[in-house]
């Protein structure tokens, strides 16, 4: 018996210590889900990053892809202050774009960009402008963190119009003031205003709010907390298109932790949630030029991946399905369908902000094609079109309307599906050679048509005007210097149109096609039936315009001897 006695006091002790031990290991492991965002002052930040010393930031980026600047100056703290207070009244009483989000709370939101400034709305002009000039100041030492732990090599890209080397400081932002509101007679808290998502872009900058503070999630999937950053502190979050678009395929890529982030619901909470963010992108032609993207050949534009990429991870990081309210909410409402990156009369469609119809204010649009199949949008993204230049909003009642219509009002510079006959209102309309040169009107297009056979019977005349001229046939009494320098602008003349009808042949508009054939012909027929047949027949290379002189002169002999 006292054997037995003291083998169950043993059990019984050891059982005490493990339940006490797993107690500890459960209380650990809940700490360690929840842990508070890297918070470095201003100043710091500054020593750190002139003095070379990133090892402990490098760490923080490829562990928890954001951290908080802290101990910014006091009137950047009193302006967060200012737009908090003022800019829920302020927006909507200008009547500023309105979305639904996911837990049936209302954002409304004011967007600008630096390439396409917007004025500050006047009752928030002055704190804005000073968080936005402190903002560029904390800008320039993320800058050069990120820059000097992924190399500055790596960081450049370039963009198709402009093949100018660009690099991480360089690039553009877009800047949104966002104000939450929780619908009232609303009780469901559940879920989240926003849900668990990676941005786009490269960088997310953004107030803190303390009252409803931002989630974000590290690496390892534990919850970082931002309660604790008070209003003199500015929020730096990595985004996707830094180590998947600008730096990927090098060794880099590794060292920057793309940061999901989420606003939980508003419901029974705050009665509103403001925050100035600054998102830093760059154009949507924009192609990453480091050594890994030249040798693949591949120029990846951020246009596609800006609007194309996958979110990885799990179903919260991108939700499917909505809320019946939410979905409610967007059929209801026309300026529901706008977004951030859109202006205030555009919305997002297949890969481009299209205008939204002004015929119908109260009732649904849709974004179709010509064959009134839908286009893929922000909310519609499963059974869509995509790379489909005749997409565009209509009213959904208006189908019928596109048939007196011309074309559908938005321009394109090239038919995606190959050649295509003008005259069907549901077709995209063609621009000719210049933005503003849309041909949306059966007069526009007939001027359009007699001024590209123009540019045909041009290009023979001027390859015509060469000839006589080299040949030294007109103008003798021009020599020299003066010869040289007016033969080789006609060069330049006849390079650029020649480019201009090959330009005007990719639109793959079959009328325009057909008048610059007929142009080029008839241009032939009145000033180059007699000259020797060149080389090539494409109206871009002018080498093919001049025979040698050898060839001229034996052709000469052939017509005298005839």
């Amino acid at each position: 018996l006292i054997l037995l006695d003291s083998l169950l006091q043993e059990i019984k002790y050891r059982l005490t210590m493990w339940a006490t031990l797993v107690t500890v290991l459960m209380l650990l492991i809940t700490v360690s889900q929840s842990s508070n965002i890297y918070q470095i002052g201003l100043s710091e930040l500054s020593s750190l990053v002139n003095s070379n010393r990133l090892s402990s930031l490098s760490s923080i980026l490829s562990s928890q892809g954001s951290l908080a600047v802290t101990s910014l100056p006091k009137d950047y703290s009193q302006a967060v202050r200012n737009i908090k207070r003022s800019a829920p009244a302020c927006l909507e009483q200008l009547n500023y774009p309105q979305f639904y989000l996911p837990d049936g709370s209302q954002r409304r939101t004011f967007a600008s960009a630096s390439d396409e400034q917007e004025d500050y709305p006047d009752c928030i002009r002055e704190d804005s402008e000073t968080v936005a000039k402190h903002l560029d100041t904390v800008d320039v030492l993320i800058s050069r963190l990120i820059t000097d732990i992924a190399g500055p090599e790596n960081l450049v890209w370039k963009t198709q119009n402009d093949q100018k080397m660009r690099n991480f400081s360089t690039a553009l932002f877009k800047e949104h003031i966002h104000v939450y509101k929780p619908v009232e007679g609303l009780n469901d808290d559940s879920g989240y205003a926003a849900p668990f998502h990676t941005d786009n872009g490269l960088l997310l900058m953004i107030t803190p709010f303390q009252e409803h503070p931002l989630q974000m999630k590290n690496k390892m999937g534990e919850i970082v907390e931002t309660g604790e950053i008070g209003e003199d502190a500015v929020l730096i979050l990595l985004a996707s298109g830094l180590p998947q678009w600008l730096l990927r395929g090098t060794k880099s890529s590794s060292k920057f932790f793309p940061v999901p982030h989420a606003v939980p619901s508003l419901v029974n909470d705050v009665s509103s949630r403001t925050v100035f963010a600054r998102m830093k992108v760059v154009p949507m032609d924009a192609y990453p030029s480091n050594l890994a993207a030249e040798e693949k050949k591949d120029r990846n534009l951020f246009e596609q991946f800006f609007h194309d990429v996958k979110q990885a991870g799990s179903e919260e990081l991108c939700p499917i399905t909505k809320p019946a309210h939410h979905q409610l909410a967007l059929e209801s409402s026309w300026s529901a369908l706008k977004t951030e990156e859109c202006s205030h009369s555009q919305a997002y469609c297949w890969m481009n902000c299209l205008e939204l119809p002004t015929t119908c204010p109260q009732s649904p649009v849709q974004c179709s094609n010509s064959d009134s199949k839908p286009c893929c949008t922000d909310t519609v993204t499963e059974d869509c079109e995509a790379m489909d230049q005749s997409c565009h909003w209509e009213c959904q009642a208006s189908n019928d309307t596109t048939e007196d219509k011309f074309c559908n009002g938005y321009g394109t510079d090239m038919y995606m599906q190959g050649f295509t006959a003008s005259g069907n209102g549901k077709d995209a309309c063609v621009i000719l050679l210049f933005k503003s040169w849309v041909l949306d009107t059966r007069t526009k297009f007939g001027l359009g048509c007699v001024g590209v056979i123009l540019l045909g019977v041009a290009v023979e005349g001027m390859l015509c005007l060469r000839r006589q001229l080299q040949g030294r046939r007109i103008l003798l009494r021009i020599s020299g210097v003066t010869r040289r320098v007016s033969i080789v602008l006609l060069f330049g003349l006849n390079i650029a149109s020649g480019y201009l009808a090959m330009l005007v042949a990719m639109t793959y508009s079959v009328e325009l096609f057909i008048c610059m054939v007929i142009g080029l012909v008839v241009g032939h027929a009145i000033f180059n039936t007699e000259a020797a047949v060149g080389e090539s027949v494409d109206p871009c290379c002018a080498s093919q315009a001049i025979a040698h002189t050898n060839d001229a002169k034996q052709h000469e002999a052939e017509n005298m001897s005839a």
